[in-house]
């Protein structure tokens, strides 16, 4: 990975947590407001961040669900033969010492 994908990956990650992070102090604040009625304009707001934050934990469980995936594939793709063998990770394949 170059610098500049390492900078912005960063940059992004950042982002998306001051995003969280505000949305999730907004939320806190205006939990006990004193509703207006019908066309209530914190209500309306209170709504869309919650959306907002859904939408952020969906987007979440795809990424980790592309975690796992790259991770297989990767695991794959670095055997020579084309017979899938689950890779089981162990204690020699970490190379712990066993001094017992």
């Amino acid at each position: 990975m170059g610098k500049r994908t390492r900078i912005l990956a960063l940059l992004i990650s950042i982002g998306l947590l001051l995003v969280l992070s505000i949305s999730s102090a907004y939320l806190a604040c205006e939990a006990g407001h004193d509703c207006i009625g019908e066309e209530c304009e914190i209500c309306e707001n209170i709504a869309w961040t919650r959306a907002l934050l859904q939408s952020f934990a969906g987007l979440g469980v795809v990424l980790l669900m592309l975690l796992a995936l790259h991770d297989d594939l990767r695991a794959s793709n670095n055997r020579t033969d084309n017979i899938h063998i689950p890779v089981h990770r162990t204690l020699v394949s970490w190379k712990i010492r066993l001094n017992n």
